[in-house]
């Protein structure tokens, strides 16, 4: 008998035993009762070329899936490695993986149903893919759409993580939630999650009764290990893929630039990037000056897949158009996270994480500053104006708030706490003159005085001078929890062991970024996009490692 290598799940596998004879068209009803795992490989082979034969496609390759299991009903009790099972179970793995990969597409999208039976020359299946909505534990039918996640190009992210073990990794395209509450906080694209889906059978087969297969989706970054049969093996994850697949065709630029010079464009928005679970911390992405929540792609990536903190966080990000000012820019921040609490309830234990401006925005969310930046930015006009402006006012919830209380910690990666001096530089300031402000904060501005106006930093790109009093008032007022600092460095600051450092990341200087109150202080080899940097994502897993802990 020759030997031919055919395609199973990641990748081109050498297989032995199957044969290089096509199965006849004319002789599918004979071949389906077949035993072995190079039968099971021929079904899977003649099922691929039933392109417009779903329902018997789909006969075929539950019954390869079911001669594959039969030959993993002797394993039982737990299996840490694939690696020390005999080949001829690891092959029945890949089985049972590839099927559940083809068979996936026929419970998801719109008037997918729950439950099908399939049917075939005296083969009949009945196939649950119901299993329970909960976190970790995903039916099909909340997908749209899906594909292997080997079918996902290579790029994009720094590191790509996998994990070996028994299922189909896939990217899906996940459903938008149903409740208007939950969709106000899901974007367009809807989750970006891992799935695995997995094919098992139930029981012994009897002669002539309808076999009964689950096929479950399983969220790798919740659950690690599952059973298939009688025996529990390692779940296999692809938790790149699905940021790839969601993300690749953004246009960042156009994004980061409409944010910058068109802040009235789009509206700021607190983003789920998975489903709401309410045992994970969540963990809040804030980004910077002229960017957007893609720029976290490979921070997610690696903190989402480190097995320390899998199943423990859950990842949000927070979309602001970064022209608004950075007072507005937090308080859209408060209204969201006061908004996405009243549908999930209190959280406590959040953590932000703040890039350049965002670590601002974010600051900004731990203070009480009682009066202090109110009058810090309003001056001589401050009394009259705190008497007569309206309770519910733009200004007086922009600039007057307190700490929130369902924040537990932050952490810092090149944020100008006192300023950058590139904001008062010529370039900066004719960039700033481009900015158009939001109509709200525009006719909120008209109304004031001039002698506020005067002078003041009215935009973001202004607003980061070191000569902007918002400074000065955050200087005088304590941040309510533990937080830590982040800070890059080029190298070209002279003596690295002067005390403080002469250093700069090429926007922020070290006198800007450091904070005597911190927890901790790291300084990193680089520039002021540092926050993906392999000595920042290390620090990070170490912060959220400690904060999960406690």
């Amino acid at each position: 008998m020759k030997i031919r290598p055919i395609h199973i799940l990641a990748g081109t596998l050498a297989l032995t035993g199957c044969s290089t004879l096509p199965l006849a068209e004319t002789s599918a009803t004979a071949e389906l009762p077949g035993t072995g795992l190079p039968h099971a490989d021929e079904l899977l082979q003649h099922a691929g070329r039933l392109v417009a034969q779903e329902e018997v496609a789909a006969v075929y390759r539950l019954r390869a899936a079911e001669i594959a299991w039969g030959t993993l009903r002797a394993r039982n009790g737990t299996v840490k490695d694939l690696a020390t099972l005999p080949e001829s179970q690891r092959h029945a793995l890949r089985i049972l993986a590839t099927s559940a990969e083809k068979l996936a597409p026929l419970f998801v999208g719109a008037g997918a149903v729950p439950t099908r039976d399939f049917a075939y020359a005296g083969h009949r299946y009945h196939v649950n893919a119901s299993r329970a909505d909960k976190p970790g534990l995903y039916p099909p039918a909340r997908l749209a759409s899906v594909k292997p996640a080997s079918e996902v190009p290579h790029k994009l992210t720094v590191n790509w993580h996998t994990a070996p073990g028994v299922g189909a990794p896939l990217a899906p395209t996940w459903k938008r939630p149903t409740d208007p509450k939950m969709q106000r906080f899901v974007g367009p694209r809807s989750f970006i999650e891992p799935i695995t889906a997995v094919l098992d059978f139930t029981g012994p087969a009897k002669p002539g009764a309808v076999r009964t297969a689950t096929l479950t989706g399983y969220d790798p970054t919740a659950i690690s290990r599952v059973r298939v049969g009688p025996a529990e093996y390692p779940l296999a994850a692809d938790f790149t893929a699905p940021i790839v697949d969601r993300t690749l065709d953004i246009n960042e630029f156009r994004l980061a630039l409409s944010g910058f010079f068109h802040p009235d464009a789009r509206e700021a928005q607190l983003g789920l990037i998975e489903p709401y679970d309410r045992h994970r911390i969540p963990v809040i992405l804030v980004h910077g000056l002229n960017s957007h929540p893609r720029m976290w792609r490979n921070v997610v990536n690696d903190l989402r897949a480190d097995p320390a903190l899998r199943g423990r966080y859950q990842f949000w990000t927070f979309y602001y158009p970064t022209g608004a000012p950075i007072a507005y820019s937090a308080l859209r921040l408060r209204d969201e996270l006061a908004a996405l609490v009243q549908v999930i309830g209190p959280q406590r234990r959040m953590v932000l994480i703040g890039h350049s401006m965002g670590g601002l925005v974010s600051r900004m969310q731990v203070i009480a500053p009682g009066r202090a930046i109110w009058d810090a930015q309003l001056k001589s006009s401050a009394q009259s104006l705190y008497a007569s402006e309206a309770a519910d006012s733009l200004l007086r919830r922009s600039l007057l708030f307190s700490a929130n209380p369902e924040i537990g910690r932050e952490i810092y990666i090149c944020v100008p706490h006192r300023g950058s001096g590139l904001a008062d530089r010529s370039l900066a300031g004719w960039l700033g003159s481009l900015v158009k402000l939001p109509g709200k904060i525009t006719s909120t501005l008209t109304a004031l005085p001039v002698s506020v106006l005067t002078g003041r930093q009215l935009n973001s790109v202004s607003g980061l001078s070191p000569a902007n009093p918002l400074y000065g008032a955050l200087e005088k007022v304590p941040i309510q929890v533990p937080h830590h600092s982040i800070i890059g460095d080029r190298g070209k600051g002279g003596n690295k062991d002067r005390r403080p450092p002469v250093s700069s990341d090429g926007v922020v200087p070290y006198w800007s970024s450091h904070l005597e109150s911190a927890q901790s202080e790291i300084i990193v080899p680089g520039p002021h996009g540092s926050y993906e940097k392999p000595e920042t994502i290390a620090e990070l897993k170490r912060i959220l490692a400690r904060h999960a802990r406690q």
